[in-house]
């Protein structure tokens, strides 16, 4: 069996609103790893300010993974999580 490994992940744009009012929030997505590699029904999980839950999804969205294989087989993998810690620098 060999582990699924993220092939591609890029960070989420920060929110302007947020910078502005020098806002910092965690935002934790879930969604599954296809057998094929790609997310699949991502969703914010917890309790989020909106204005993060957005670019948060959209970035998700293209992330890339190397399949998780069982016994030859690419399976998917249900109930991975991805948490974006938006901190201004």
């Amino acid at each position: 069996m060999s582990a699924y490994l993220p092939i591609s992940k890029e960070a989420p744009a920060y929110p302007q609103r947020a910078l502005d009012k020098g806002i910092e929030e965690d935002c934790t997505v879930e969604y599954s790893v296809t057998p094929q590699g790609k997310v699949e029904n991502p969703k914010v999980v917890g309790n989020g300010r909106p204005m993060f839950m957005r670019p948060s999804l959209l970035a998700a969205a293209p992330f890339r993974y190397q399949p998780r294989v069982v016994d030859g087989q690419a399976v998917s993998v249900p109930g991975v999580r991805n948490t974006v810690h938006y901190t201004i620098q």
